[in-house]
């Protein structure tokens, strides 16, 4: 290294306070409640090569470190002092962008007449155009129909905006001048970030800058080999399931064998699906240390290590087997609007990976999904139309070797932050009735998971319209983990107290006027023996409403008298227990793998992998019906029988 430790120190201290101004900034300015209240923007430094220097750790999403910033750097080659580009193409950014909301800009940061780094930031915007309010809905089945693609282009050339560029992209969204405003918190981060790396290379020199930056680098990849070699070498494997309901026999399965040698990590997404008429695709194109696949990884590092230098030299141990066509590395034009879904699925088959290498010290399966609830209106005054993020709802996190799980927020989401209730009535003619913990939602375990949280808002206004995304875990639980129970199931309900109506996966939904809808979010599992539990920990759990009695006696063994452990009843109930262990992943999967078998899903995918894309999609779903017919009448269903089914649907096809 070029830099003496101390410098290097001073460097990475000098990076991380200029990204967390710059992820300040957004927050202070931004005009939507997603960016000003819920936090959903990010910020970063990126050296010359493309890869993140340096992302805010205090405010912001998490998801910077290892996003593939050369395919952005490297859209123009003519770049000027001053220069802002603008894009929330998923295509044509290769992966940087990963669903059109996500407005990205970035600027180059000239010293002495040389780009010295480059200042990117996100905000995803409440609305991009698109079939629905709000741009995301889980049943659109290409990118055209989620709203405004905008390639990378110049919104700034030399200090001087683009009007052309700003007219066609606020003319193409429903809420034109709250984007605008957050575009331009946008441009006041890049120009906070301009200003600072300016003054560092004042005073430290432009030469000792750019070599501090490759040896922060360097620092951060040597440490994270460090703590990669500490994990036993190996190969782990796990497996989950989305739920989408898009008209296939099965849910979509997230496959992955993580193979740990030395200081090294490969991660194989082979067995994953194939590519869906949804908007689950996850379009990573195949970029090595993806950000919204190594995020779990890099979370591990951290917490090992909380100083490492958080820097895409955390990414370049790990390598990706992402096959194409696949939901993790879609063909071009899928649609990518509920992305974030699959991705917090692949950290939970990460997390069950180290698990498995680490059972002592990794947490049991978080909730597994973050469910964005969004609602937009007409005002009757102005007659403009309103647009605004009611609520993110995270469930409780997995219970963790020492600790319970964390009540209402999950491992995989925990940097989004809740819309205080009185700002959501402030900008809607909504009343929020009930927002807290839901009882008996917690999973058991010796230490429990998180509780999961109950969020139900009556309408004011006749047609206001209603839309969620990442709504997930309504079938298949959280899993538990060394004899803990898995979690608890999603539900959605329209009018809980009258004539109720199970909602399940929303795509859009018209209130009436007092119409009243009820969400209870999915819970992580719980970790050990939940009769091994503490019985006055139990006792604290139902006085604070985390669980009933009654759950206390059936989940735990514990006797509650009043406000007391009933020493004697919970000594009889607990003598008759039968010891659990292992892991639980639930009734529902056990059921549904005992009808699919996973050798025949995987079998399955390879198949349709094998085949063009446009003939995947064609064959895909009276394929499944076949096999599962096949499988229900006791047959075998290897790679040969499906290989000719597929020959037999297609000789029926020319036919």
């Amino acid at each position: 290294m070029k830099t003496s430790p101390v410098q290097l120190e001073i460097f990475r201290n000098r990076f991380q306070a200029i990204v967390e101004e710059m992820a300040s900034v957004t927050l202070r300015t931004g005009f939507t409640v997603f960016v000003k209240e819920t936090s959903d923007f990010g910020a970063c430094l990126v050296a010359p090569s493309g890869e993140v220097l340096a992302a805010p750790t205090e405010t912001s999403v998490s998801l910077m470190v290892g996003l593939p910033g050369w395919e952005a750097i490297g859209a123009f080659d003519d770049y000027e002092d001053g220069d802002v580009c603008i894009a929330n193409d998923p295509d044509t950014t290769r992966g940087l962008s990963t669903h059109l909301p996500d407005i990205w800009v970035w600027r180059p940061i000239f010293v002495d007449g040389e780009i010295i780094a480059f200042a990117f930031n996100f905000i995803h915007s409440s609305d991009v155009g698109g079939r629905v309010p709000g741009s995301i809905t889980p049943v659109a089945t290409d990118v055209w129909q989620e709203g405004l693609r905008i390639p990378p282009l110049k919104l700034v050339r030399a200090g001087r905006i683009n009007d052309d560029i700003v007219k066609l992209i606020l003319t193409n969204c429903r809420i034109p001048d709250q984007n605008w405003g957050d575009i331009k918190a946008e441009l006041a981060s890049l120009a906070t970030a301009d200003r600072r790396v300016k003054e560092l290379a004042k005073r430290y020199g432009r030469d000792a800058v750019r070599h501090g930056i490759e040896d922060l680098l360097a620092s951060a990849e040597a440490r994270a080999r460090k703590i990669i070699a500490s994990i036993p070498d190996g190969r782990y494997s796990a497996s989950d399931y989305m739920e989408i309901g898009d008209g296939n026999a099965r849910p979509i399965r997230i496959a992955l064998t993580m193979e740990v040698r030395g200081d090294e990590i490969a991660l194989d997404f082979t067995g994953s699906d194939i590519q869906v008429k949804a908007a689950f695709n996850l379009p990573t194109y195949g970029q090595p240390g993806h950000y919204m696949l190594s995020l779990a990884i890099l979370n591990y590092f951290r917490t090992l290590d909380p100083e490492i230098p958080y820097n895409s030299g955390l990414t370049r141990p790990l390598s990706m087997v992402l096959p194409r066509g696949t939901i993790v590395n879609p063909d071009p034009g899928r649609a990518y609007g509920v992305r974030a879904a699959t991705f917090i699925r692949v950290m939970d088959c990460i997390m069950a990976c180290l698990g498995q290498a680490l059972p002592a010290v990794t947490p049991a399966n978080s909730a597994g999904a973050i469910a964005i609830i969004l609602v937009s209106n007409v005002d009757p005054g102005t007659g403009q139309r309103r647009i605004t993020v009611a609520q993110p709802l995270s469930g409780g996190s997995g219970g963790r070797p020492v600790q319970d799980g964390i009540d209402g927020t999950s491992f995989t989401g925990g940097w989004l932050r809740n819309v205080p209730n009185e700002v959501l009535e402030a900008e809607m003619p909504v009343l929020v009735e009930e927002y807290g913990y839901a009882t008996d939602s917690a999973a058991p375990g010796q230490r429990r998971g998180g509780a999961g949280i109950r969020f139900r808002m009556r309408n004011l206004q006749a047609g206001t319209v209603l839309t969620a995304r990442g709504l997930e875990r309504f079938r298949f639980n959280a899993w538990g983990a060394l004899g803990g129970a898995p979690g608890a199931n999603t539900r959605v309900t329209l009018n809980p107290g009258g004539e109720a109506k199970p909602l399940g996966q929303i795509d859009l939904v018209e209130l009436g006027r007092n119409d009243v809808v009820e969400f209870v979010s999915p819970t992580g599992g719980g970790y050990g023996d939940p009769f091994l539990r503490d019985p006055q920990h139990v006792l604290d759990d139902v006085l604070d409403a985390h669980i009933s009695a009654d759950a206390a006696r059936s989940g735990y063994g514990v006797a509650i008298d009043g406000n007391v452990v009933d020493a004697a009843a919970t000594g009889a109930l607990r003598s008759a227990h039968r010891p659990t262990s292992g892991t639980n992943k639930g009734d529902a999967r056990a059921d549904f793998e005992r009808q699919w078998p996973e050798t025949v899903q995987h079998d399955l995918i390879m198949a349709l992998l094998a085949l063009p894309s446009a003939v995947r999609d064609a064959v895909r779903a009276p394929l499944e019906a076949r096999i599962q017919a096949s499988l229900r009448a006791g047959e075998i269903c290897g790679r040969a029988e499906i290989d000719a089914m597929i020959a037999d649907m297609t000789h029926e096809a020319i036919q």
